[in-house]
Protein backbone atom coordinates (compact mmCIF):
# COMPACT_ATOMS: atom_id res chain seq x y z
CA UNK A 1 0.00 0.00 0.00
CA UNK A 2 1.22 3.48 -0.84
CA UNK A 3 2.11 5.86 1.89
CA UNK A 4 0.41 9.20 2.21
CA UNK A 5 3.51 11.00 0.90
CA UNK A 6 3.63 8.79 -2.20
CA UNK A 7 -0.06 9.41 -2.92
CA UNK A 8 0.38 13.20 -2.55
CA UNK A 9 3.47 13.17 -4.76
CA UNK A 10 1.57 11.16 -7.37
CA UNK A 11 -1.40 13.52 -7.37
CA UNK A 12 0.78 16.62 -7.66
CA UNK A 13 2.75 15.09 -10.51
CA UNK A 14 -0.48 14.20 -12.31
CA UNK A 15 -1.78 17.74 -11.97
CA UNK A 16 1.33 19.53 -13.18
CA UNK A 17 2.25 17.48 -16.22
CA UNK A 18 -1.03 17.65 -18.15
CA UNK A 19 -1.42 21.38 -17.51
CA UNK A 20 1.92 22.03 -19.22
CA UNK A 21 0.83 19.95 -22.18
CA UNK A 22 -2.60 21.57 -22.16
CA UNK A 23 -1.07 25.07 -22.13
CA UNK A 24 1.06 24.30 -25.17
CA UNK A 25 -1.98 22.88 -26.96
CA UNK A 26 -3.94 26.04 -26.15
CA UNK A 27 -1.11 28.18 -27.54
CA UNK A 28 -0.94 26.14 -30.73
CA UNK A 29 -4.70 26.32 -31.07
CA UNK A 30 -4.66 30.09 -30.59
CA UNK A 31 -1.99 30.52 -33.26
CA UNK A 32 -3.95 28.35 -35.69
CA UNK A 33 -7.12 30.30 -34.94
CA UNK A 34 -5.35 33.60 -35.68
CA UNK A 35 -3.96 32.19 -38.92
CA UNK A 36 -7.42 30.99 -39.93
CA UNK A 37 -8.98 34.34 -39.03
CA UNK A 38 -6.36 36.19 -41.07
CA UNK A 39 -6.93 33.96 -44.09
CA UNK A 40 -10.70 34.41 -43.77
CA UNK A 41 -10.40 38.20 -43.58
CA UNK A 42 -8.23 38.20 -46.70
CA UNK A 43 -10.57 35.88 -48.63
CA UNK A 44 -13.81 37.53 -47.55
CA UNK A 45 -12.44 41.06 -48.09
CA UNK A 46 -11.73 40.15 -51.69
CA UNK A 47 -15.08 38.42 -52.11
CA UNK A 48 -17.11 41.21 -50.49
CA UNK A 49 -15.09 44.27 -51.54
CA UNK A 50 -18.07 46.59 -51.04
CA UNK A 51 -18.18 45.85 -47.32
CA UNK A 52 -14.77 47.17 -46.36
CA UNK A 53 -11.87 45.38 -44.74
CA UNK A 54 -12.47 46.75 -41.23
CA UNK A 55 -16.09 45.57 -41.19
CA UNK A 56 -15.02 42.15 -42.50
CA UNK A 57 -12.41 41.96 -39.73
CA UNK A 58 -15.05 42.76 -37.12
CA UNK A 59 -17.45 40.17 -38.57
CA UNK A 60 -14.74 37.49 -38.49
CA UNK A 61 -13.91 38.35 -34.88
CA UNK A 62 -17.58 38.04 -33.92
CA UNK A 63 -17.78 34.70 -35.72
CA UNK A 64 -14.68 33.53 -33.88
CA UNK A 65 -16.25 34.45 -30.55
CA UNK A 66 -19.33 32.39 -31.40
CA UNK A 67 -17.31 29.46 -32.77
CA UNK A 68 -15.13 29.39 -29.64
CA UNK A 69 -18.20 28.41 -27.63
CA UNK A 70 -18.49 25.12 -29.52
CA UNK A 71 -16.55 21.86 -29.45
CA UNK A 72 -15.29 22.31 -33.03
CA UNK A 73 -14.50 26.01 -33.46
CA UNK A 74 -12.10 25.58 -36.39
CA UNK A 75 -14.74 23.73 -38.37
CA UNK A 76 -17.51 26.25 -37.75
CA UNK A 77 -15.52 29.46 -38.05
CA UNK A 78 -15.45 29.72 -41.87
CA UNK A 79 -19.20 29.24 -42.20
CA UNK A 80 -20.05 31.59 -39.33
CA UNK A 81 -17.63 34.19 -40.69
CA UNK A 82 -19.19 34.08 -44.14
CA UNK A 83 -22.68 34.44 -42.67
CA UNK A 84 -21.55 37.43 -40.59
CA UNK A 85 -19.93 39.08 -43.61
CA UNK A 86 -23.07 38.49 -45.69
CA UNK A 87 -25.09 40.23 -42.99
CA UNK A 88 -22.55 43.06 -42.99
CA UNK A 89 -22.87 43.33 -46.79
CA UNK A 90 -26.65 43.66 -46.51
CA UNK A 91 -26.29 46.26 -43.76
CA UNK A 92 -23.64 48.16 -45.73
CA UNK A 93 -25.82 48.21 -48.87
CA UNK A 94 -28.76 49.47 -46.81
CA UNK A 95 -26.61 52.24 -45.31
CA UNK A 96 -25.39 53.25 -48.77
CA UNK A 97 -28.97 53.44 -50.03
CA UNK A 98 -29.93 55.65 -47.08
CA UNK A 99 -26.96 57.94 -47.68
CA UNK A 100 -27.62 58.21 -51.40
CA UNK A 101 -24.66 56.15 -52.58
CA UNK A 102 -22.04 57.70 -50.31
CA UNK A 103 -19.44 55.53 -48.65
CA UNK A 104 -19.98 54.56 -45.02
CA UNK A 105 -17.07 55.68 -42.82
CA UNK A 106 -16.12 54.23 -39.46
CA UNK A 107 -13.97 55.79 -36.77
CA UNK A 108 -10.95 53.74 -35.82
Amino acid sequence: MKTLKQRIDWSVKKLTEPSHIKNSEINISAVRAEELKSALVKKLSAEYAEVGRRLVFQAVNEAHALAALTFVPHLLLPTLAEEKVQQAAVWSAHQRSLLGGEQVAFAA
